[in-house]
């Protein structure tokens, strides 16, 4: 089940972003760039889904495989 991430638990996702490239995404997460944060697993998140609102767009970093972030969407 894919659910929201709070802003205030987002370092569960720091293991996620520190292999993500894309620079909207790690401003998402620093708090420098507006978004929200969805992810399959809100205890032990394994693959993400970043809404980036200045580009009004989604991203997908983390485990594509995961059988709840798969199912979810």
């Amino acid at each position: 089940m894919i659910t929201e991430l709070k802003k205030q638990d987002f370092n569960k996702i720091k293991h996620i972003i520190d292999s993500c490239k894309n620079i909207e995404v790690r401003a998402v997460f620093s708090g420098n760039n507006p978004g929200t944060v969805y992810v399959d697993n809100s205890n032990e998140p394994l693959a993400a889904l970043v809404w980036i609102q200045g580009h009004k767009g989604f991203q997908i970093i983390g485990e594509p495989q995961s059988r709840f972030f798969d199912s979810g969407l």
